[in-house]
């Protein structure tokens, strides 16, 4: 039953983002590193490693419900200037996108504080599997439900970041190009295209440190919207011990109680995160689970980071 009400909704969404501007792209718990994925400006970081690795399933218990993985790989060949690289694959349903991204970040360093400017470009292949429907018209003029679609579109991020050992602060525009994938049959008569939208990211945090403690707290707020989609908050609270285990519980905005754990040894790092849901979709799904591991390729001691998660 759970299956045929989720392939009744699948297409009913499917249809609807034929006709409306906003493509939304995919959602990561475990902010601290995953600012990776939103801001090209976080490549100046030192708390994010070297490395990164992340998968996510969303709404379990669904079929075809959100899977993203991902991989991203940062350098500094300059004390002010580094470079990124990431390769993005997230699917929901008959819909999945595979993206490469080149990222390029300027950083302005003083005694207390740096920031730093990042820009990358992507370029993203957006694949429907229209020959997995059924529908009962079977002479649509949008899709061609014989075969597969694959378009290939480039787009651009930017963002900006002001770091220092115990905050961080940074804005991010995602998707600037606000690129169109057309599908067969589309025409100026027919919108029968998908419309890539503008995400705003605003990111903050500050870690509080007892003085001559291994204890650590701190906050962490994240707020994100782009057209036609509600505006949403993510606010966490992150524990860390002796700069080697965290824990955290953050609420998202109608949507889930986060709940985190992390671990580092050494120079590797991994972290954990398990959804519970409170939005209606509760009622059909069981959370959803990320995890995200890490490693730091040129920092030799753990008192080289200086996170807030670690």
């Amino acid at each position: 039953m759970k299956l045929k009400i989720f392939t009744y909704i699948g297409i009913l969404l499917l249809i609807s983002s034929f006709k409306l501007s906003a493509q939304q792209i995919g959602n990561h718990r475990n902010y601290v590193f995953n600012i990776a994925n939103q801001n090209p400006a976080a490549i100046a970081m030192k708390e994010i490693p070297e490395i990164l690795l992340n998968s996510r399933i969303q709404w379990t218990g669904f079929s075809g419900a959100p899977r993203i993985n991902s991989i991203y790989g940062k350098y500094l060949f300059r004390s002010d200037m580094g470079a990124s690289a990431a390769l993005v694959h997230d699917r929901i349903g008959i819909s999945q996108r595979l993206a490469f991204n080149l990222g390029y970040s300027y950083i302005i360093r003083t005694k207390n504080f740096n920031i730093s400017f990042g820009l990358d470009m992507n370029f993203s292949q957006l694949k429907l599997l229209s020959s997995q429907i059924k529908v009962y018209e079977t002479n649509d003029q949008i899709l061609n439900f014989e075969t597969d679609e694959k378009i290939w579109k480039p787009d651009a991020n930017a963002g900006i970041l002001l770091n220092a050992n115990n905050y961080f602060v940074g804005f991010s525009i995602l998707q600037l190009f606000k690129s169109n994938y057309f599908f067969s049959g589309s025409n100026a008569d027919i919108s029968g295209l998908i419309k890539n939208a503008r995400h705003f990211f605003i990111t903050g945090a500050y870690n509080f440190k007892l003085e001559d403690s291994k204890h650590s707290f701190t906050p962490i707020l994240n707020m994100y919207f782009a057209k036609s989609s509600p505006f949403k908050f993510d606010l966490i609270a992150n524990y860390n011990y002796s700069n080697t285990f965290s824990t955290s519980l953050s609420l998202s905005r109608a949507d889930a109680i986060v709940f985190s754990l992390g671990y580092k040894y050494d120079r590797f790092t991994i972290n954990y995160a398990f959804d519970f849901v409170i939005s209606r979709i509760k009622n059909v799904s069981s959370g959803a689970h990320e995890i995200t591991l890490g490693v730091f390729l040129f920092s030799k001691k753990s008192s080289d980071i200086s996170s807030p998660m670690f």
